[in-house]
């Protein structure tokens, strides 16, 4: 999809999430969040500035990087109802389903909505991660009678739309403040 049919599609699909919302619809936002152990990804804490690269120190030029680095799963489903139990899962790899679907839908997202919002005037609003809508985990949120955004309706790349996205940023600017780094995945998760 070329970035005008993006932009299209996200419009499209916001108008009809905001639409259930202005009936009176709570909404559920359910997000991830991957931490590492350094803030270096971090806008704004990064290690070193140079204009040319040819000219930076070569234990610098040629630092070495895991490809799958250690890093820590954070999810959390928020409403305006309140939040969820946090879901803290050591990773190299994405959310997987199984994941998915025991430590955050099962242990995490169906207790919430029992102490929230047993009316059912509500609607998830999962990422476009693949974990989200595997069909085991589709069937799950059906069986249970979940609402949630379908696939096809879940607005691409509009991260100004979700707050829970607000939340994450302050969370890892509030973290990774001056430089901070982690010895380890347990330090991390315990920050």
């Amino acid at each position: 999809m070329d970035n005008e049919g993006q932009e299209k599609r996200a419009r499209t699909n916001c108008g009809k999430m905001y639409r259930k919302l202005l009936a009176g619809c709570d909404l559920i936002l359910g997000n991830e969040k991957y931490f590492k152990m350094s803030g270096s990804n971090v806008g704004g804490n990064r290690f070193f500035y140079l204009t040319d690269p040819a000219t930076a120190p070569s234990n610098i030029r040629f630092q070495k990087k895991a490809k799958f680095e250690a890093k820590l799963l954070v999810w959390m489903a928020i409403s305006l109802q309140g939040v969820s139990d946090v879901y803290v899962h050591n990773s190299k790899q994405a959310n997987r389903r199984g994941t998915y679907l025991t430590g955050c839908i099962d242990k995490r997202l169906l207790p919430f909505l029992a102490k929230y919002h047993q009316d059912g005037n509500y609607l998830f609003w999962p990422d476009l991660a693949s974990a989200h809508y595997s069909n085991v985990v589709q069937g799950r949120l059906n069986k249970k009678n979940v609402p949630f955004v379908p696939r096809t309706d879940n607005p691409p790349n509009v991260p100004q739309a979700s707050p829970i996205e607000t939340v994450w940023a302050l969370l890892e600017q509030k973290m990774y403040e001056g430089n901070w780094e982690a010895k380890n995945l347990d330090i991390l998760a315990q920050e």
